[in-house]
Formats: structure tokens, sequence, C-alpha cells
């Protein structure tokens, strides 16, 4: 883990979001909350929240929705790639396409 992070505390004041809808990320394994003497958020895992945050805000998706959401975006991503992959390789066998 890298050692650029945020206080959990810092999170919450700066997305505006209550502590509930954090630990329920948390919970469900969409984010990752370390904790020590105090708890972090990973800086690498703010993209993400801050995604979840506008989902949650901005379109009223509840966390299984995000969680549904989020699955649904990496299996896109991860079809996408493999497609990608697939048209390099069939280039290789016809390379006038």
């Amino acid at each position: 883990m890298s050692e650029k992070r945020i206080l959990y505390s810092e999170c919450i004041r700066i997305y505006e979001v209550e502590e509930s809808f954090i630990e329920s990320l948390h919970d469900s394994g969409l984010i990752h909350v370390v904790e020590e003497n105090e708890r972090f958020i990973e800086f690498e895992e703010l993209t993400d929240l801050e995604q979840f945050v506008r989902w949650h805000n901005d379109m009223d998706i509840n966390v299984e929705g995000i969680e549904a959401l989020h699955h649904m975006l990496g299996r896109v991503r991860s079809l996408q790639s493999e497609i990608d992959r697939l048209r390099n390789e069939l280039r290789f066998y016809r390379p006038e396409m």
C-alpha cells in the first residue's frame, strides 16, 4: 500500500457525504479503509470514491446499485480489452484489415 492517504474524516468533509455512505462502500468492498491510529483512505481509491459519490448524489443511486454499476463497468472494460486483443491478433493473420 501507498503512504499517500487522506484522513477518513477529511473525505467525509470534502465530499460532503454521510459517514454511513462511506462505511457502506467499505462494507461492500468498493473502497478500502486503512485503520491504524486513525482511519485513512488511500489516494488511489479517491477516483472511485468520487465517482461513487457522483452516482449517489447526482443520480440517487444506492450502494447496491453502485456496486452493480461498478461490476458492469469493469466487465465492459474487460470485454473491450479482449476485443482489442482479438482485433490485433486478427490483424496479424489478415494485415489488409
